[in-house]
């Protein structure tokens, strides 16, 4: 993973509160309050697909564990299976959140 990195924190007006150290993590500024991770997709795609869109929204992969597969990959597990087998890891030991998260999802279809 590379952190994307601005030169200065500038926010939208109405947020008020948020300072260069907030947004500060190992020593760079990434103009977010924490490390998350967003999916990004392409709009329309989005628009015509509410089931992907509501599942993208609701996963939410714990930064330690980003950190574990970040370091797997750094060590060398970085063709496309071994990064697809990383994934089917995590799915695996996560299989209850990540079901809950497709149930709901498939809700957003009805």
């Amino acid at each position: 993973m590379i952190w994307l990195e601005v030169p200065f924190t500038s926010s939208p007006e109405y947020i008020t509160d948020l300072t260069e150290e907030d947004t500060t993590f190992n020593g760079k500024n990434l103009v977010f309050s924490r490390p998350t991770q967003k999916v990004i997709s392409n709009l329309k795609f989005i628009a015509d697909n509410p089931v992907a869109k509501r599942w993208f929204d609701l996963v939410q992969i714990p930064l330690e564990d980003m950190n574990k597969a970040s370091l797997r990959i750094k060590e060398g597990q970085n063709t496309t299976e071994d990064m697809r087998r990383l994934a089917q890891e995590w799915v695996k030991d996560n299989q209850e959140q990540f079901d809950r998260w497709i149930e709901e999802a498939k809700g957003e279809g009805k």
